[in-house]
């Protein structure tokens, strides 16, 4: 049996689930088009799958590590697929840590709502395992993606440079270090963007913010990650702050525009790594790189975290704006909340005549981003409502009942 999670996630049915005594749906009001809400039966007969959880079937896995695995999933009420980061309570139990932070990564997410950063959609748990639901990112592997071509040019690593440094500029303010920012760990949309993922060796730090700057108040002392992109004051077992994501964003940089890492020992040796990092001892920068990228990948490598460029300078920095007709890159918005006006009243009211959702605990839910049945379904409806709104568009051949339809939402205001 699935059971609740906390006060602050959702049971099987997900917080503001369709209620267990629900009387059947009424009749099916077209608050949203056909084809956005009907799912078709072979979308969920042809999907490989080992079992059902909550409103999802879980299907191949894409990636597994020691205590989790990371298994394709479909989300029956859309016909939508998912990424589940499915972690084993049994062999958790057997690492301190992981045991202690388990739940750590879904409360973070929480937090965040960052185009580049993985949007998590609902929590469950059963007595065995703790379920993660996040979109999946259909673009594939950063790390292919390199190795394919075998190395980025500077305007494409560019963009993905400018991406992650929006995001952990994002993640700074809200107090979240992320801790292992690796290759690995950026993946790419439909859209090739950038989404970092894999929380589960982040932490919350608190931070002071006026207008102008967002402070961080305390330091960590925890030494984890992967050692090839970890700062060398996180390797020295020193107190460190968020310097140590900048660095990580430099050593992926450096990754993307050669196909190597900046610091390498053979045989490796931990000690010997770090020592050749204090040291500044960085494997070659290619002569073919421009003199100004080649400025900021030694500047996101300073050794010393007082010495590192700042998120600040790095939004500045003229390898950054170049192509941008110069303009200083501007930060994402923060907190970046959704609000009642801005949500998809079809969407709702489709979920409350025809799914048996209530309407004001979908409103509450999807605004406070907790992860829930109700969350991971509207998300889903508006992201099949916009791939809709846009096929057509393309086609020319919006008709007058769709187009009142697609947007109707954008005149309604809601009373809670």
């Amino acid at each position: 049996m699935l059971r609740p999670v906390s006060a602050q996630g959702p049971n099987a049915v997900g917080a503001g689930g369709p209620p267990a005594s629900a009387s059947a749906p009424g009749p099916f009001v077209p608050s949203l088009p056909e084809k956005v809400i009907v799912v078709a039966k072979d979308v969920i007969r042809n999907f490989s799958h080992t079992k059902r959880v909550g409103n999802y079937l879980l299907g191949k896995t894409l990636g597994e590590g020691s205590f989790a695995k990371v298994k394709e999933g479909l989300h029956i009420l859309t016909g939508e697929k998912v990424a589940v980061k499915v972690i084993d309570k049994k062999k958790a139990k057997e690492d301190a840590y992981v045991r202690k932070n388990m739940r750590r990564e879904g409360k973070l997410l929480q937090a965040v709502r960052h185009q580049n950063v993985v949007r998590l959609y609902e929590i469950m748990e059963t007595e065995n395992s703790y379920y993660l639901v996040c979109e999946l990112c259909e673009g594939g592997d950063l790390m292919d993606h390199i190795c394919n071509k075998k190395r980025l040019e500077e305007r494409e690593t560019r963009r993905y440079i400018r991406q992650v440094t929006s995001a952990v500029d994002y993640l700074h303010k809200a107090g979240i270090l992320h801790r292992d920012l690796k290759v690995e760990n950026l993946l790419l949309d439909e859209n090739k963007d950038i989404k970092i993922i894999d929380f589960g060796l982040s932490n919350a730090v608190r931070v002071s913010h006026t207008k102008e700057t967002s402070t961080v108040q305390e330091f960590c002392v925890t030494q984890c990650g992967s050692p090839a992109y970890a700062a060398p004051e996180l390797l020295g077992n020193k107190k460190y702050g968020p310097e140590v994501d900048i660095w990580s964003v430099g050593v992926n940089m450096y990754a993307m525009l050669t196909g190597n890492l900046p610091f390498t020992v053979e045989p490796f040796n931990i000690k010997a790594l770090h020592r050749k990092m204090l040291n500044g001892e960085m494997n070659n920068i290619p002569e073919h790189l421009s003199s100004c990228c080649q400025d900021l990948l030694k500047k996101f490598l300073a050794p010393d975290p007082k010495d590192r460029v700042t998120l600040k300078e790095i939004m500045q920095h003229p390898w950054i704006t170049e192509s941008v007709s110069n303009k200083v890159m501007e930060p994402a918005p923060f907190p970046n909340k959704l609000s009642a006006d801005d949500m998809n009243h079809n969407i709702v009211k489709y979920m409350s005549q025809s799914l048996g959702y209530r309407m004001g605990d979908v409103i509450r839910l999807v605004t406070s981003n907790i992860p829930s049945s109700a969350t991971a379904t509207y998300h889903m409806f508006d992201k099949r409502l916009k791939a809709y709104e846009a096929e057509r568009r393309v086609k020319g051949r919006v008709s007058a009942v769709d187009r009142s339809v697609l947007t109707e939402s954008n005149n309604v205001r809601y009373a809670i």
